[in-house]
C-alpha cells in the first residue's frame, strides 16, 4: 500500500490561489505513477475550481480516478468501436468541481476520449465503463455493485469495506492520506485486466 500525502497551501497574494505538495511515502521505483498525478492535477487546476475553504481530496480523487483508466484494459467489447468514449460515471451527489470535469473531458485513454456523466442509481451503468459511487451514495453502493455484475464496469468507492464486499477500487482518506484497495477477483469476473504496476501500489483485498 502507498500512502499520497494531501497539503495545501494558500498563497500569500490570493487566497483564492494554491499550491500543492503530494509528498509519496513508497519505493523510488514506484513514483512515476503520481508524479503524472501530480502534473495532471496542479497544470489542470484552475482558481475557480476550489473555495478558500475547499480541501484538496477531491481534486486529487479525480485526478487519481483518471490515471486508474491509464492501467485497466476493457474487453474490446466494451466500447462500440476503438475510438470511442470511455465513459466516467458518477452516481448521485457529484462532488467534483465543473471545472476539474471539464478539463477531464479533454484528456484521452489511447485512442478514446473522455467523458464524464452524472447518473442516477436507478440509470442503466452498465453503459459506463468506470463507474465511481461517492460517500453520499453508501445505502446504495452494495445494490449499485450487484447490479453491475455481468458487465465490465470498473466499480470504484470511497466508503469503508467498499472492496471487501464486492467494488472494485476503494479510496480512502486517513490522516490526509489518500490509499487504495483492489478487489482483484472481483475485476477479474468484470473481465478487467488490472496492470501489475497499479497493483503494486494498492492493497489487495478479497
Amino acid at each position: 500500500m502507498i500512502n499520497i500525502r494531501l497539503q495545501a497551501r494558500h498563497s500569500s497574494e490570493s487566497r483564492r490561489r494554491r499550491r500543492f505538495a503530494i509528498t509519496i511515502d513508497g519505493r523510488r521505483v514506484r513514483r512515476a505513477f503520481f508524479v503524472m498525478l501530480a502534473c495532471w492535477l496542479v497544470l489542470s487546476a484552475s482558481p475557480r475550481a476550489f473555495s478558500s475553504e475547499e480541501s484538496v481530496e477531491y481534486p486529487v480523487k479525480l485526478a487519481v480516478l483518471y490515471n486508474f483508466t491509464k492501467f485497466v484494459e476493457w474487453p474490446a467489447r466494451s466500447f462500440r468501436d476503438p475510438r470511442a468514449p470511455l465513459a466516467i460515471c458518477i452516481v448521485g451527489h457529484d462532488p467534483f468541481s465543473a471545472d476539474l470535469e471539464g478539463e477531464l473531458r479533454t484528456r484521452t485513454v489511447g485512442e478514446h476520449p473522455v467523458d464524464v456523466r452524472k447518473l442516477r442509481s436507478t440509470d442503466t451503468l452498465s453503459v459506463c465503463h468506470v463507474v465511481f459511487i461517492p460517500v453520499t451514495e453508501k445505502d446504495d453502493a452494495d445494490k449499485i455493485v450487484q447490479g453491475l455484475k455481468g458487465s465490465s464496469t470498473l466499480t470504484v468507492g470511497e466508503t469503508k469495506g467498499f472492496a471487501a464486499e464486492g467494488g472494485i477500487i476503494n479510496l480512502m482518506v486517513e490522516e490526509d492520506s489518500v490509499h487504495f484497495e483492489i478487489n482483484q477477483l472481483a475485476a477479474e469476473r468484470a473481465g478487467l485486466k488490472i496492470s501489475s504496476k497499479l497493483l503494486s501500489l494498492a492493497r489487495i483485498v478479497k
